[in-house]
């Protein structure tokens, strides 16, 4: 079991950032099973939907007769259903994440089933936060850049509100503005701490393979898994830290127990 923040504690970005770690390192299969289960089924989607796409193109194109496919039409509408499956798919994992890191911190373990379930119960506002959030910050982004990183930490916290308030999808949104008032460069500080550690452990890894691949190709398709395999540890890592984030935020700011967050999934 990892530390917990003691009620009323401060948000230090250090104990949050090695609480995560922790909760990471304690629960490396069980995330990655879960990530693995929610990442892996949007991909085999991905590839059926682009392969029954080019597959239209190439009969409509072969057929006698035929009127020629609208390919402008096919490539935005097969991008706008990839880009919310995909983007959907990562909010969720953040979800299933979330609850399992809060369960931990509270002294238990949560079933695999039990995560799935959370997640998927709450998945249309879900995947309304995912796509509202990715389009605020990319309003942002195109303005001049800082816009966008302030939104980024405005509306961080939407999914971890979610799984335990379950105000709604606007509700989230609205209520992880009020909560990182006050805290954000706190948080870009935690964030930017947590890239340069997973950056870290990515050129420990891939350093060693990308010197075995200059003296011999055929460790270039190691390197290529060693690669994937990295930025999905990431991505999951990244969630704990989300989860973590909220569970101390929660703590610091309005003075309520680790037990008192995680009673709600009971």
């Amino acid at each position: 079991m990892t530390d917990s923040a003691i009620m009323g504690e401060p948000f230090r970005i250090g104990s949050c950032l090695k609480r995560a770690i922790t909760t990471f390192g304690a629960n490396f299969i069980s995330f990655n099973l879960l990530g693995l289960t929610v990442i892996v089924p949007g991909l085999i989607l991905v590839s059926l939907l682009f392969g029954v796409v080019f597959a239209s193109v190439f009969l409509g194109i072969q057929a006698p007769n035929a009127t020629p496919p609208d390919i402008g039409a096919l490539h935005f509408g097969t991008f706008a259903i990839v880009w919310v499956t995909m983007l959907s798919l990562q909010y969720l994992l953040t979800a299933v994440i979330v609850f399992g890191a809060l369960r931990y911190l509270q002294g238990q373990k949560a079933g695999y089933g039990a995560c799935m379930a959370q997640g998927i119960r709450r998945l249309i506002p879900i995947v309304i936060i995912a796509v509202v959030s990715t389009i605020l910050m990319a309003i942002g982004f195109f303005l001049l850049f800082v816009p966008g990183i302030i939104i980024a930490l405005m509306i961080c916290l939407a999914i971890p509100v979610l799984m335990v308030e379950n105000p709604g999808s606007l509700g989230s949104l609205s209520r992880s503005r009020a909560l990182t008032k006050g805290y954000r460069w706190h948080l870009l500080g935690l964030f930017l701490l947590a890239f340069v550690v997973t950056a870290l452990v990515s050129a420990v890894v891939l350093l060693p393979l990308h010197l075995l691949t200059l003296v011999s190709e055929s460790f270039s398709v190691v390197g290529a898994i060693a690669h994937l395999l990295i930025q999905f540890f990431t991505t999951v890592f990244l969630a704990v830290v989300l989860a973590v984030a909220y569970h101390d935020l929660r703590v610091a700011k309005e003075g309520v127990s680790t037990a008192q967050l995680a009673a709600v999934f009971d």
